[in-house]
C-alpha cells in the first residue's frame, strides 16, 4: 500500500488557508457536533440560520425513508433519520459546494467537477443501500467528496496544476496521478483522503477514497468492507462518466460498467432502475444546488450491443478502472443471433464464412492469425469461435489452452476447421479444450449443422446461467426482507426508538467496547411519574398519546452518542459510552427538564408528566453489565422515593456528593 501524504506537508498546506475548507453555519455545525454534550434541539436551530442547507438536509433525509414512512418535513426530523456523523459531513460537503464553484486554475471544469461529484454521492447512496456495506447517509457526503483532493491541488497550485491538466489532455497517455507525484510530490487521492480524516471521517472511508482510483495499490482484504467501498466508489464514478459522457460515448462505457455491476450482484434492469433513479435525482438536486445538468442517458438502451465496447478510447482514464471487469462473463439470455469470431487466415475460408454467418442472423468479426486473437476475444467476448487449426496446430492447441484459463473464454463454444482425415489434429485439439470440428475443405451445409448444435448449447448455458441470476435476486431480496424483519423486530412501533431486545444487545456491545478501551460507561433508567393513573383515568389511548410525546421531548434532549431504547411499558433506557458519571448526569438533567415542561396534547384536557432518573457508571465492583443496569434502576427507585422528578445516583451518594 503506498504510504500516505506527509503530515508535515499536509500541515503546511493547511497553514497557507488555501485549502477548501467549510465555512459559515457548517463550520458551526462541524464544531458543535464535537461537543458530546451538544443536543438535537441546539443543533436544529443552528441549522435553521442557513435555509439552503435545510432545504439540502431535508432532501436528503427524505431520499433515506422508505415509502412507508411519512416525508420528512423539518430539521428535527430530518436530524433523527441521518444522525449526526451523517449532518456533519454533509454541512461540509455542501459547503464546500457552494464556497469553490469557481477558482483561479484555468484549467480545471468546476462545473464538470461538481456535477460530477453530485453524480457519485447520489451513486454511492443508491449503491450502499442495495450493497448494504455501510451508512447511506454517510456515503452520500463520501461519494460528494471523494474527488476533493483534486479541487484542493487546484485551489493550492492553480498555475502547476493547470498546466499539469492541459499536459494530460495534450498526451492522453499520461496519467494525471503520476504528473502530480512528479511535479507536486504529492497526488489528489492521498491529500483528499488526508483532509477527509482530518475532518473527522472514520478510515473505513478515508481508506477506500485514497485508493479507488488504483484498488490495484490497496492492501484491504478481498471480503472487507473496505474493499467493497471502494468496488461502491469505482461504480459511482462509472455512472459519473456516463451521465457526462458524449452521447456517442455512452454505449461503450454503459457496455463495461454493466460488467461491473454484475459482478457486485445486479441484474441488468435492477442496474439500469439504479441508474435511472440515480439520474432523475441528479436533475433535481442540480435544480437545488444551481448545478449544471444535462438531459439523462436513456440508461435501458445502452449497452445492449457487446461489440460497442470496442469504440471506447484507450486513451480514457475511465478505461483502466474497467479494465478487470473485461474479463468478466456477462450473464443473460440471447435474444438475437450469436456473436461470433471467426479466426481464419484464408481469405476464401473467411468470406464463406462471413456470408452464411450472417445469413443466419448472426454478427460476425474477424480476424487473422494467432498473434491478436486474445485481445480480440477479451474486446469482443463471443459466444462462439470458429478457429482454423489446419496449419501450425500446435501452436494453436496452447492458444486453445489458454483461452480455457481465462474466465472470457471459459464460456465461448469452440469450433475448429482442420484438415480432412486428420484424426491426430482433431484429437490434440479436443484434449485442448475444443467443443467441436469440421473437415476441410468446407461443406457449407455440414458447417451449419454444427454451429447448430454450438448454438444450442450456447443459448442452454445462457438459460442456465439467467436462472443462477434469478436465484441470486431472490436471495438479495430475501436478504433485505429479513433485514427489514429484524429491523421491525429490534424497534418500538408505538415510540419509534429501540426495543428491549436492541437494547441488551447494544449494551452488550458497549460493555464490550468498554472493557476492551479501558473506557468510562454510564448509563440511565427513565421511569414515568404517575403514568398509570393517566391510564386509569383517560385510558390507554391516552397513555399512547402521552407515551409518544414524551418520547420526542426525550428524543429532542438525548446527545448524539447515546441511545435511548424503551425497555417495558413506561420505562427507557439510555446507553452512554464514553461518559463519565458527572457528564451522564448533565445529561440526564437536560432529559428531565425537557419532559417537565411538557404540555401534552391529548385532543382533551392538556396533560403534564414528570419522570425520574436513574444513573450510574461503570466501576470495579461491577462483575457484569447487569450490575450497571441494576444499579441504574436502583437509583431511579431512590429518585422516586426522594419526591420524583429528580436525578439521582447511589454512586454519588454513596461518595457523599449531594443528589439532585
Amino acid at each position: 500500500m503506498s504510504p500516505p501524504i506527509e503530515m508535515n506537508r499536509f500541515a503546511q498546506l493547511k497553514a497557507t488557508g488555501e485549502l477548501p475548507s467549510p465555512r459559515g453555519v457548517a463550520l458551526a455545525v462541524i464544531r458543535m457536533t464535537q461537543d458530546e454534550e451538544v443536543s438535537m434541539s441546539e443543533l436544529a436551530r443552528a441549522i435553521k440560520g442557513d435555509p439552503a442547507f435545510v432545504g439540502r438536509l431535508v432532501k436528503a433525509a427524505n431520499g433515506l425513508v422508505g415509502r412507508q414512512r411519512r416525508a420528512v418535513v423539518s430539521v428535527n426530523d430530518a436530524l433523527m433519520v441521518l444522525g449526526l456523523p451523517a449532518v456533519r459531513s454533509m454541512a461540509l460537503g455542501f459547503s464546500l459546494l457552494s464556497n469553490y464553484r469557481k477558482g483561479s486554475c484555468a484549467g480545471f471544469d468546476y462545473d464538470r467537477f461538481w456535477s460530477s461529484s453530485l453524480l457519485m454521492a447520489l451513486s454511492m447512496q443508491t449503491l450502499v443501500q442495495r450493497l448494504r456495506v455501510g451508512a447511506a447517509d454517510e456515503a452520500f457526503s463520501v461519494g460528494l467528496m471523494a474527488r476533493i483532493g483534486e479541487l484542493a491541488l487546484a485551489s493550492v497550485y492553480p498555475a502547476e496544476y493547470a498546466r499539469l491538466l492541459k499536459e494530460v489532455q495534450r498526451s492522453p497517455e499520461l496519467r494525471l496521478l503520476d504528473l502530480e507525484q512528479k511535479v507536486l510530490a504529492l497526488t489528489h487521492r492521498e491529500l483528499g483522503a488526508a483532509m477527509l480524516a482530518d475532518w473527522g471521517l472514520p478510515a473505513v472511508f478515508t481508506g477506500p477514497v485514497c485508493f479507488f482510483e488504483q484498488p490495484d495499490k490497496a492492501a484491504f482484504a478481498q471480503d472487507s468492507r473496505e474493499s467493497s467501498l471502494i468496488q461502491c466508489l469505482i461504480l459511482a464514478r462509472a455512472i459519473a462518466e456516463i451521465c457526462l459522457a458524449p452521447e456517442a460515448e455512452q454505449p461503450a462505457l454503459m457496455g463495461m460498467v454493466l460488467k461491473m455491476a454484475l459482478r457486485l450482484g445486479y441484474t441488468r434492469e435492477s442496474f439500469v432502475e439504479t441508474c435511472i433513479k440515480v439520474a432523475q435525482q441528479w436533475v433535481e438536486w442540480g435544480q437545488l444546488l444551481h448545478l449544471k445538468t444535462a438531459q439523462p442517458p436513456a440508461f435501458s438502451e445502452l449497452g445492449l450491443e457487446r461489440e460497442a465496447v470496442v469504440a471506447l478510447r484507450d486513451e480514457r482514464p475511465f478505461a483502466e478502472k474497467v479494465t478487470e471487469a473485461l474479463l468478466e462473463p456477462v450473464p443473460g439470455v440471447i435474444t438475437s443471433g450469436l456473436r461470433i469470431l471467426v479466426a481464419v487466415d484464408d481469405l476464401r475460408d473467411r468470406d464463406l464464412l462471413r456470408d452464411l454467418l450472417a445469413e443466419a442472423g448472426h454478427q460476425v468479426f474477424e480476424t487473422a492469425g494467432a498473434a491478436s486473437l486474445m485481445e480480440r476475444v477479451v474486446e469482443i467476448q463471443p459466444h462462439l469461435m470458429v478457429l482454423d487449426c489446419s496449419a501450425q496446430s500446435g501452436e494453436y492447441a496452447g492458444l486453445v489452452r489458454s483461452l480455457r484459463a481465462t474466465r472470457v473464454g471459459r464460456g465461448v463454444y469452440l469450433l475448429l476447421l482442420t484438415p480432412a482425415n486428420d484424426e491426430a489434429v482433431a484429437l490434440e485439439m479436443f484434449e485442448s479444450g475444443a467443443d467441436d470440428f469440421v473437415g476441410k475443405p468446407v461443406n457449407p451445409r455440414m458447417l451449419m449443422a454444427r454451429l447448430h448444435a454450438g448454438e444450442r448449447v450456447v443459448r442452454l448455458q445462457q438459460e442456465l446461467e439467467r436462472d443462477r441470476e434469478e436465484v441470486r435476486h431472490f436471495a438479495a431480496e430475501l436478504a433485505i426482507s429479513n433485514r427489514r424483519l429484524q429491523e421491525a423486530a429490534l424497534t418500538d412501533a408505538l415510540t419509534g426508538f429501540p426495543n428491549r431486545r436492541y437494547a441488551i444487545d447494544r449494551v452488550q456491545q458497549e460493555w464490550t467496547a468498554s472493557t476492551r478501551n479501558r473506557r468510562p460507561l454510564s448509563c440511565m433508567v427513565i421511569d414515568l411519574d404517575g403514568f398509570k393513573l393517566i391510564n386509569d383515568t383517560h385510558g390507554h389511548d391516552v397513555g399512547d398519546m402521552v407515551l409518544r410525546q414524551v418520547a420526542d421531548a426525550l428524543r429532542g434532549a438525548v446527545r448524539g452518542q447515546d441511545v435511548i431504547c424503551r425497555t417495558g411499558g413506561d420505562e427507557f433506557l439510555v446507553i452512554c459510552p464514553e461518559t463519565e458519571l458527572a457528564a451522564a448526569k448533565v445529561c440526564a438533567e437536560r432529559l428531565r427538564a425537557a419532559v417537565d415542561k411538557l404540555s401534552i396534547e391529548t385532543g382533551g384536557p392538556l396533560l403534564a408528566l414528570t419522570i425520574s432518573v436513574g444513573v450510574a457508571v461503570r466501576d470495579d465492583s461491577m462483575a457484569d453489565l447487569d450490575a450497571l443496569i441494576k444499579q441504574a434502576d436502583r437509583s431511579a427507585y431512590m429518585a422516586k422515593r426522594e419526591g420524583r422528578n429528580r436525578v439521582a445516583s447511589i454512586q454519588v451518594a454513596r461518595s457523599g456528593e449531594l443528589n439532585t
